[in-house]
């Protein structure tokens, strides 16, 4: 997009560090996102005198924005430009979540900062381990949506060893209620002990896939995001990323991108050559209407050309 152009209104908060950009994409299909007094629409551009306020479920407004900048009604602040970018290690029974904000135990408590930062992706309340926390909207929406790819990794116990054909299962998708999961790296540390690598992160979706096997997971713990580790962190605790680490989420985004259309492409042109293949190989085995039940189509056009052949003879 070029710098001319008027930014969109989803993208214009995230960069603020509102919340993540599918999160206000949810705020407007809700009715949430105000400009000028009237609700927004998705992918709506902004123009320089445009207000914009962000509402609450109970309709309170959380900030007013312009071209300006962005003021937060709770803290009474305005943002800052400069982002934020932190990793924790969620303990269990903790919320990873910022949609109840009267909940006691939620991730965001566990950050020691005044500004206000959100959770990249999921981890449920039962799952501990390494999440990301950040203002960054625009890198947020980046890192965990599917089309990126960046792989996370898994410490997964389960209650009792699975089979090489489980195992195999879960390598090449497993399907689920809400359809196909994507083919997942398995590594097996112990027998009821493995290191899970996945690329999308849909809710329960490693709870799920072992309950196919009729598998329970007895504990569940994240210890990677992309190039990020989670390392001796002690559980409860938040660390601030280095700027090395930030580069490294910046630049795995991109090489999975790359990666992800390279893959799509090769898959289309194998499916365009299979469509080929079998175009071929359907004219080939096509036999004409005339033909007589278990006569073959090349013996019948033999015959015709040869009867073509005796009547052109007889004529000269």
């Amino acid at each position: 997009m070029s710098n001319n152009q008027p930014p969109r209104v989803q993208k214009f908060l995230a960069n603020w560090g509102v919340a993540s950009r599918r999160r206000i994409e949810e705020w407007i299909e809700q009715g949430r996102i105000l400009i000028n007094g009237r609700e927004a629409k998705l992918g709506e551009s902004l123009r320089e005198r445009d207000e914009i306020l962000v509402l609450d479920i109970d309709r309170t407004v959380l900030y007013r924005a312009s071209f300006r900048g962005v003021y937060d009604e709770r803290r009474k602040q305005w943002l800052g430009p400069g982002f934020e970018y932190w990793a924790v290690n969620k303990p269990r029974g903790v919320l990873a979540s910022t949609r109840d904000p009267h909940h006691k135990n939620m991730v965001t408590h566990l950050v020691p900062t005044s500004g206000r930062v959100f959770p990249v992706g999921r981890l449920d309340k039962e799952s501990e381990g390494l999440i990301l926390l950040t203002s960054d909207g625009e890198l947020c929406h980046r890192l965990t949506h599917p089309k990126f790819g960046v792989i996370k990794r898994y410490q997964v116990t389960l209650d009792c060893p699975p089979s090489s054909k489980t195992i195999a299962a879960i390598k090449k998708g497993v399907m689920l209620d809400d359809g196909p999961a994507l083919p997942a790296g398995v590594k097996v540390i112990s027998p009821r002990i493995l290191e899970l690598s996945l690329r999308e992160g849909r809710k329960r979706e490693i709870r799920r896939m072992f309950e196919r096997f009729r598998h329970r997971v007895i504990k569940l713990v994240r210890v990677a995001f992309g190039p990020v580790k989670l390392g001796g962190l002690a559980p409860g605790k938040a660390r601030e990323l280095t700027s090395e680490e930030v580069s490294s989420l910046r630049s795995a985004v991109k090489h999975s991108r790359r990666r992800g259309t390279e893959i799509n492409e090769r898959a289309a042109r194998k499916e365009h050559q299979h469509s080929v293949a079998n175009r071929d190989t359907d004219k080939l085995s096509r036999r004409p209407s005339s033909a007589r039940p278990g006569q073959s189509w090349g013996r019948r056009s033999s015959k015709s050309s040869a009867r073509r052949s005796t009547r052109k003879g007889s004529r000269s």
